[in-house]
């Protein structure tokens, strides 16, 4: 009888303790999906008003809907480190994340085809090495002061990025540039101190004033042939450029601030005086 009692007991205790953790996972989820803000028809995050460090969303049915990360959603919280975004995310909006000093870690699908402006600003801890590959836009000030991200190529279906996309990171030291990208933005890697060498593909039309300043170990450039209008001084202050390769484009001022040139190659390029 004792033996019997005993066993029943433990049962009981077992029992307990399932429903508990039942219970209590079914409160967490109720709690994280509570202090997310939903548009109408659930299709966006308006904004998340939780403190956990670290969301997981592409778990939830609930969130399966969810294709936009809306403007500054997550902006300036100072609790998460590390978040997963909802499976099918195709925007992550302007300033979604601004001023997240504490994010470490972001994972997209490469369903995500617009990174908004501002969107990253400032997560000076994020780490990241590559972008999505179904990612087409980048937008102004995107990723300003990440200065952990190593990225080493812009996706191959990127066609438009906006000015300091990528100031002051410091941590990219090699990149790629999409083949259908046409213009280098103002600013793009300003004062990427760190940055040794860029692959400019032959398609870029134009490279914008300032677009490599304080590029401090940049050491060579190969510009694309033929019809690159090159505004400005896209190569101020880039200390260490040695080698510039330059073939029948035009420019509109002379090389400033190149105090380690050694060579410069103008074969066949024009010269517009202002």
């Amino acid at each position: 009888m004792d033996s019997i009692l005993k066993n029943t007991r433990l049962y009981l205790s077992i029992v307990s303790i399932l429903v508990s953790i039942h219970v209590f996972g079914e409160r967490k989820i109720d709690n994280l999906l509570s202090s997310l803000e939903l548009s109408e028809n659930r299709d966006t995050i308006l904004k998340y008003k939780g403190n956990y460090k670290i969301l997981d969303l592409s778990k939830y049915d609930e969130l399966s809907n969810v294709k936009v990360i809306g403007r500054e959603a997550f902006a300036y919280n100072q609790k998460i480190s590390e978040i997963v975004l909802p499976c099918n995310t195709k925007i992550i909006g302007n300033g979604a994340f601004v001023g997240c000093t504490k994010l470490m870690k972001i994972h997209m699908s490469d369903s995500v085809e617009h990174i908004g402006s501002s969107a990253f600003w400032d997560c000076s801890l994020l780490k990241m090495s590559k972008l999505p590959k179904g990612l087409k836009s980048i937008d102004e000030n995107a990723f300003v002061g990440c200065s952990n991200i190593s990225l080493s190529e812009i996706p191959y279906g990127v066609t438009t990025i906006g000015i300091r996309a990528f100031a002051y990171c410091n941590n990219i030291t090699t990149i790629k540039l999409s083949p259908f990208l046409d213009t280098i933005p103002r600013l793009i890697f300003f004062k990427c101190v760190n940055l040794k060498s860029v692959d400019i593909p032959e398609g870029i039309r134009k490279i914008g004033h300032n677009s490599f300043y304080g590029c401090v170990h940049l050491q060579e450039l190969v510009l694309p042939k033929d019809s690159c209008e090159i505004e400005g001084n896209p190569f101020k202050e880039c200390s260490h450029l040695k080698r510039i390769y330059i073939s029948s484009n035009t420019f509109t001022t002379p090389f400033q601030g190149l105090s380690g040139a050694e060579t410069v190659n103008l074969n066949s390029n024009i010269f517009i005086k202002h």
